[in-house]
């Protein structure tokens, strides 16, 4: 016989009731123990845990089986199923609105009790699968993951926990590689909307209508090529969280749009009439000057506003170099156990290197280094001939080849297309002696998305025309 953990108390005053179930479920492998009455189930209950108490309705003594069931879902974790005759089914339904799980009407059907605990075990096997799960994402995304020390650092720590159970929306903003994303996540997983849904889009990947479609959703027919309904990603964080990454790349047609969101909860799907509302809170992170954006009249001032109810500012890794020894630590931890390795930590002139290193990655940067330091070290002491390499190579404005593959994915994905996108708008325009109207026909580019990768990358040339709209 199997032994299940599963520990059932069954309260009954009828010893033949008790005789029955006990022998019935301990021969299934449950953990039982009986109660005669109220007082003696609270009693046991006092000694030990139950995953389910069964509760005969009809109880001796100053404590009925309703009062019981009301006692051990105040205090105990424990599930709770009814018996009773069958003229007191009233009362039973009483019960489940209280908190029991269902009723069984005696006399009863072993199969249906078997039924009904089986139903039980499982529920509370997939209650503490999520409690883990939910525990492990805390691991993973909380603040435990924002690791340094610095003034800063506790800056950022500080603001996290006043407004992760707050409604407020929230602007991350600093340069690219501090850690944007990893601060959004710990908002939200620290928060009251931990058990609902992250969603995460970034803005200046994608065109302006597919961006709309991504965010509101499309419905069948809505345009060429939306062959089906599809739901955006505003109703997908319904409840929950949705992190907008580079904000700044909106365009203004959609801004308004995103605007609406925020001030009234509701968004019409492309193609459709229907007003939807939704109950999402949106973090915003970008690493832009959108005030700078909202003078230069390319970012709306109301979204603005809206966006930067609270304002987190991420440091660059070159203001907090006190943190870099916390961050190697856990770095080196984190691909120790990804590689099977045991390297132990850094010499001192690796140290020395990385407070005089200027970080222009930020902790991204130093990231990828132990990485493929790591990955390259087999000493059990990171030494300054692996390091200077890695450091000279992240100097380089473009990075190909083995440096660009040895790069985790989302952020050598990034690179190659950032390093595609210039090459190709510079030849384009080149060919088309600058003007960006005939560059976006002869690209097939929105024109408008053209000039906001143009601004993006930098892009500068005397022979650009750059119409007004």
């Amino acid at each position: 016989m199997k032994v299940n953990s599963t520990k059932i108390l069954v309260v009954d005053d009828e010893i033949g009731y008790r005789k029955v179930l006990q022998n019935a479920l301990t021969e299934r492998g449950f953990l039982v123990k009986t109660a005669e009455s109220g007082e003696d189930a609270l009693d046991e209950l006092k000694k030990q845990e139950f995953s389910i108490v069964i509760i005969d309705m009809k109880l001796p003594g100053s404590i009925d089986g309703l009062e019981l069931l009301q006692r051990v879902k105040g205090m105990y974790n424990s599930s709770v199923l009814i018996m009773t005759a069958y003229g007191g089914i009233e009362t039973a339904v009483e019960a489940m609105r209280r908190g029991a799980f269902n009723y069984i009407t005696k006399p009863f059907n072993l199969d249906e009790i078997i039924l009904n605990i089986d139903r039980l075990v499982a529920q509370q096997k997939i209650i503490e699968e999520n409690k883990y799960l939910h525990s492990e994402l805390e691991k993973v995304y909380g603040l435990k993951k924002i690791v340094g020390s610095s003034r800063e650092i506790h800056k950022v720590l500080d603001m996290i926990s006043r407004v992760a159970f707050s409604t407020a929306t929230v602007l991350i903003t600093g340069e690219s590689g501090t850690g944007k994303e990893l601060v959004a996540r710990a908002i939200h997983f620290t928060g009251n909307r931990k058990d609902e849904k992250f969603v995460v889009i970034n803005c200046a990947t994608l065109s302006e209508n597919l961006l709309e479609s991504e965010l509101f959703g499309h419905i069948k027919g809505a345009f060429t090529g939306a062959i089906k309904d599809k739901k955006g990603l505003f109703e997908e964080a319904d409840g929950g969280t949705l992190f907008m990454d580079e904000i700044g790349d909106i365009p203004k047609s959609v801004q308004a749009k995103i605007l609406r969101v925020l001030q009234e909860g509701e968004f019409i799907t492309l193609g459709d009439t229907v007003t939807k509302k939704v109950d999402v809170r949106i973090i915003a992170a970008t690493n832009q000057d959108l005030l700078k954006g909202v003078q230069e009249k390319e970012f709306r001032e109301d979204l603005y506003y809206r966006l930067n109810v609270i304002n987190i500012k991420m440091p660059p890794l070159r203001e907090r170099k006190e943190d870099i020894p916390l961050l190697v630590k856990h770095f080196i931890e984190k691909y120790n156990k990804k590689e099977n390795k045991q390297i132990k930590g850094i010499s001192p002139e690796v140290e020395k290197e990385f407070y005089h290193y200027n970080w222009p990655g930020n902790v991204r940067e130093l990231e990828n280094i132990i990485e493929r330091a790591i990955t390259l070290t087999h000493e059990d002491i990171i030494s300054v001939q692996v390091i200077l390499p890695l450091v000279k190579k992240e100097e380089k404005d473009e990075i190909t080849g083995d440096a660009l593959f040895a790069r985790p994915y989302k952020e050598a994905r990034r690179k190659a297309i950032d390093s595609f996108n210039i090459k190709y708008i510079t030849n384009i325009l080149s060919k088309t002696n600058g003007n960006v109207t005939y560059a976006a026909k002869e690209s097939g580019i929105e024109r408008q998305y053209l000039q906001r990768m143009l601004k993006r990358y930098d892009i500068k040339s005397r022979n650009i025309i750059m119409e007004e709209d």
